[in-house]
């Protein structure tokens, strides 16, 4: 059977996913990216057209009723190459969808189509076409496992176990948002149970509309940033733990 293979990136831990659909608004977040923030009242109101995280798996035929941006899930099969190189066709039992998956994406993961996977990305919409852009994928597939290579652990893991992890592994850290970083960057300190700290780059879209306060317990994804000694997290994705 033909794989898709990407040598050169490292190697997985597989996936613990739980919770439900998950979408909030952050109108009264006082610090933070218009209508996201940082210091503001936790709830959920979703507004026609806004993305909205979704924390558990759904199929292609439900993320393509999700606004643009959302944040998505999906269990299935990738069943081929599209031109181009970096776009396939993921399958589920209700539909099919493209998806664009960039070599640091896989991150040593090799599959064919009789592997299932899970995907974790963002659904981009455009003129009525739909695709996901992948920004980690876990799989029943081979891994290529070199040193120094980026791997995808999405099981929570504390700060200080990310920092000993190569530049672009993908993570998921629970705790806290502390503070807001006046550097004029999207930049907030992100705090652990055990103490650890993170500057962590939480962009507009990445907000989803949520608004937190220094005591809501949070888990968020991304990746690991490495810049001439220095370490942070590019987050693509938050969630308030229990919602």
């Amino acid at each position: 059977m033909r794989k898709y293979t990407v040598v050169y990136i490292g190697c997985f831990v597989m996936l613990i996913s739980a919770g439900n659909i998950f979408a909030q608004t952050g109108h009264h977040g006082t610090i933070g990216q218009n209508g996201g923030g940082f210091v503001g009242p936790a709830g959920v109101s979703v507004m026609p057209g806004q993305a909205v995280m979704v924390n558990r798996a759904i199929t292609v035929n439900e993320a393509r009723n999700l606004p643009h941006d959302s944040w998505v899930v999906l269990a299935g099969n990738i069943i081929n190459m599209l031109p181009g190189g970096r776009q396939y066709t993921f399958r589920d039992s209700t539909g099919e969808i493209a998806v664009d998956i960039g070599p640091k994406e896989w991150r040593g993961l090799s599959v064919d189509v009789t592997d299932r996977v899970e995907i974790y990305g963002e659904v981009k919409s455009h003129r009525g076409l739909f695709h996901i852009k992948v920004h980690a994928i876990t799989g029943t597939g081979r891994v290529n496992r070199l040193p120094g290579q980026p791997v995808t652990v999405t099981a929570p893991i504390t700060i200080n176990e990310a920092r000993n992890l190569p530049h672009d592994s993908w993570v998921v850290l629970s705790g806290n948002i502390v503070n807001a970083i006046n550097t004029g960057r999207n930049h907030y300190t992100f705090r652990d149970n055990a103490g650890g700290e993170i500057i962590a780059d939480i962009g507009r879209k990445e907000w989803r509309g949520l608004s937190v306060g220094v005591s809501d317990r949070i888990e968020i994804l991304g990746e690991i940033k490495l810049n001439r000694g220095l370490i942070q997290i590019k987050v693509r994705a938050i969630r308030i733990m229990g919602a």
